[in-house]
């Protein structure tokens, strides 16, 4: 969120769009015979990127609070992006993972790794394989090419009744604008509470705002952000009711809209920035 805040049509010359990688999800897909589901997963993956070689976590649990991956679902619940992930030049990815045992001694590690990102040209969505002798960890993401960064600064339903997540919801959000589907591969998911540790609750604070678990995403300078709200049925299983609403990608500033659920209404509160290409660029222009 470096220039959320600049004047629209005085952008410090730092400011630039450009070409980021859109992280979808991240999967362990495959263990040995000795390492089976479900396993009690901590540890770290992150990315770094030549703007300033800093960790940018997109994963992030410690032991005493760890994710249990199953074979019905075994991808791992993102936290981040901190900020968007330039790929301008080559991209690190790091990898450790442990498996948490009866005791801290018992632990085991399941993965320790870490493989670049060599950037190209390709388009669309694509998959990257890390692998050891344990365990088999899928990365999906999408090379975007001129993008900014939209930050989720806040989803807070304002308007409705009864309450449109009682028996919990998912939100999430797609550039370019994509249908849901059962995979939802290029859906950034920012909050799903069959995946939350509340019990299938809808995670939220106060004055009806909603604790989402992810808030970066990259959004092309040609193209929407699209926001897709779905509460569950009772049964669980099944979508009750859906909206979406759409954003027009800006260069900087804050936008606001409202999703209507039925009854309800969400209001969804975006900024929009420029990304630097090295955090010199930002030290030279006061932008700290």
């Amino acid at each position: 969120m470096h220039f959320t805040y600049c004047t629209p049509g005085l952008i410090p010359y730092a400011a630039r769009t450009v070409s980021t990688l859109q992280i979808y999800s991240v999967k362990i897909v495959g263990t040995d015979g000795k390492l089976k589901l479900p396993l009690h997963v901590y540890g770290i993956v992150a990315a770094r990127d030549a703007v300033d070689y800093n960790r940018n976590i997109l994963f992030s649990w410690r032991r005493e609070n760890c994710q249990k991956l199953t074979p019905e679902d075994p991808f791992l619940r993102l936290t981040g992006l901190s900020r968007a992930i330039v790929a301008v030049y080559h991209v690190d990815f790091e990898v450790q993972l442990k498996v948490k045992g009866s005791s801290r001694s018992r632990d085991r590690a399941l993965m320790s790794h870490c493989f670049t990102y060599a950037g190209g040209y390709h388009e669309g969505l694509h998959t990257t394989f890390s692998s050891n002798s344990f365990c088999t960890v899928e990365f999906s993401y999408e090379r975007l090419t001129e993008t900014v960064q939209a930050t989720i600064l806040s989803a807070r339903v304002v308007e409705g009744a009864p309450w449109p997540f009682e028996y919990g919801g998912r939100i999430m959000c797609s550039s370019p604008p994509q249908e849901v589907t059962d995979s939802l591969s290029r859906q950034v998911v920012l909050v799903d509470s069959h995946r939350s540790d509340d019990g299938g609750e809808m995670p939220m604070g106060s004055d009806g705002y909603l604790d989402l678990s992810r808030h970066v995403v990259s959004v092309e300078l040609e193209e929407s952000l699209q926001f897709v709200i779905q509460a569950y049925s009772q049964s669980g299983d099944a979508i009750a009711r859906q909206g979406s609403v759409r954003f027009r990608t800006k260069y900087c500033n804050i936008s606001r809209a409202i999703c209507e659920i039925d009854d309800s209404k969400v209001e969804i509160t975006v900024a929009w920035s420029q990304l630097a290409k090295h955090k010199r660029d930002i030290l030279l222009e006061g932008h700290v």
